[in-house]
């Protein structure tokens, strides 16, 4: 008699806890429920189609154990680590990036931790085992960039080759990530907004070619338009056609960009996997980037070497 397939359960509200969620199941032989919320929904929708999506308690009553991103905002993933031990389901949080480990896992001084953590690089799994001793990290190559990998060669430019350059700028929730963690907005001494204006300042340090910034706002920005509508007017204009991207999938904005351009986004990463120029604007007064990929350049370090 054959075993009964396992079902998984899979809790994310999040992007980026939804990007390396979905690509692990994409790139394995999974039956999943879902409780998804927030921007983790268009993520799954835009891989796998319509999404049946559960209520928490009722998807945890039907599932063998749970896979689940982590969020800053939302405590859906949080709520979902305290329910499913209450039934004795084993829950699994895969982290995607490098920064914020113990706030991921915490609510009002309450803290929630998964029975294992998983983790998609050398980097990620060195800071995982120095805040979580007693939790097995377990190693994943990052699903996520594997599947970018994949799908690099489906997205061609759609602009036509010119002379001139083009800069996708890759924007951040910062301030409001710091506002709700620290009551501090500019907590990192810089938020999103210092770090695209960096950018616009020094435009001419990175590259003098660059003729077109396409701004690529967070999933999770509701007005990215009203939010950085000042770009628009930024004294740059002169010289740089300053565009909001339309594209919902980032590999295309990547693919016709010749620049990739941010703070520390995983979206950056991404860009270092298709063999882009990738540069970091965190500005001097503000926390050094975090992302620990050695060809990411720094306009300090720039403008130093000029």
């Amino acid at each position: 008699m054959k075993n009964k397939r396992k079902i998984v359960g899979i809790v994310c509200h999040d992007s980026g806890g939804a990007e390396i969620v979905s690509s692990y199941i994409s790139l394995n032989d999974i039956t999943a429920k879902y409780c998804l919320s927030g921007p983790a929904i268009k993520v799954f929708e835009r891989k796998f189609g319509t999404i049946k999506n559960s209520l928490l308690v009722d998807m945890i009553d039907d599932v063998d154990w749970l896979l689940c991103g982590t969020s800053w905002k939302s405590s859906l993933e949080w709520n979902a680590i305290q329910k499913a031990k209450k039934q004795g389901k084993k829950i699994i949080s895969f982290l995607e990036h490098w920064t914020n480990y113990p706030e991921r896992f915490n609510r009002n001084d309450v803290i929630a931790l998964p029975d294992e953590i998983w983790v998609g690089d050398i980097y990620a799994q060195e800071i995982a085992e120095r805040y979580f001793p007693n939790i097995k990290i377990e190693f994943k190559d990052n699903p996520y960039l594997l599947e970018v990998k994949q799908l690099l060669n489906q997205f061609k430019p759609k602009r036509k080759l010119r002379e001139k350059c083009t800069a996708l700028y890759v924007c951040e929730n910062i301030s409001d990530h710091m506002f709700l963690r620290y009551c501090d907005a500019n907590y990192l001494g810089y938020t999103e907004h210092d770090s695209l204006r960096f950018f616009m300042d020094n435009v001419s340090i990175v590259d003098k070619n660059i003729d077109t910034i396409v701004v690529r706002p967070h999933p999770s920005d509701n007005n990215p338009e009203e939010k950085y509508g000042w770009a628009r007017q930024h004294p740059i204009k002169a010289s740089c056609n300053i565009q909001f991207s339309s594209e919902s999938n980032l590999l295309q904005d990547i693919a016709d960009c010749d620049i990739v351009v941010g703070a520390e986004t995983m979206a950056m990463v991404v860009g270092l996997t298709a063999n882009k120029r990738v540069i970091s604007s965190i500005p001097k007064q503000g926390r050094k980037c975090v992302l620990p990929f050695s060809k990411i350049e720094h306009i300090t370090r720039v403008r130093d070497d000029k």
